[in-house]
């Protein structure tokens, strides 16, 4: 059975392609048969470990959509702005043009009580990464947000990476959270 989340409304005002596109996902332990039309429909994800001219240069020439995920080798907005414009340079090179790519970022999130409680999660996250060792500072890739924030964050961070789409994944108990920030996205939407 597939299920959808739309978690990923979230796009940059300035961006052309603005309308809301659902991010389907397979629950655990279902599958189900791809269609003819998922058959057509082809995702990259870019990661530490798929980040190679070859990569990109497929991507550009067939995905539909690219999947960005924070890791060592992205660690910052920048570094993600870069790489949505090395994609762009990857379509226009193999004469597509940029509304044929969707890029999605994929963040971590975590729905806080409220302000005060999202300050202190970031505090956290950051205590955390002082002593784990690694290579980026979760707290400045994670949103951290109560339930009414999440929207304009993650709009807010389209904006300062390139993205066409933000995907957010509730990270740990914010996961109970899901149909808070469903409906929270819908209102916004």
């Amino acid at each position: 059975m597939r299920t959808s989340a739309t978690l990923t409304h979230a796009r940059s005002a300035d961006h052309p392609r603005a309308e809301r596109l659902p991010i389907e996902r397979l629950t655990a332990g279902t599958s189900e048969p791809f269609s003819d039309e998922a058959r057509r429909h082809v995702e990259f994800v870019l990661d530490e470990g798929s980040l190679n001219p070859t990569t990109l240069a497929l991507a550009g020439a067939r995905a539909d959509v690219v999947r960005i995920r924070f890791s060592a080798a992205l660690p910052t907005h920048p570094a993600v702005r870069a790489l949505v414009a090395m994609l762009d340079d990857e379509v226009a090179a193999v004469g597509r043009t940029r509304d044929e790519l969707r890029v999605v970022l994929e963040v971590e999130t975590v729905v806080a009580d409220d302000e005060a409680d999202a300050a202190r999660r970031r505090a956290n996250l950051a205590y955390t990464a002082a002593f784990s060792h690694a290579a980026w500072s979760p707290e400045s890739t994670w949103l951290v947000a109560p339930v009414e924030r999440l929207a304009e964050e993650a709009s807010a961070l389209a904006r300062r990476t390139g993205v066409d789409a933000v995907h957010l994944h509730l990270t740990g108990p914010s996961a109970a959270h899901v149909d808070r920030v469903t409906a929270a996205l819908q209102r916004t939407a």
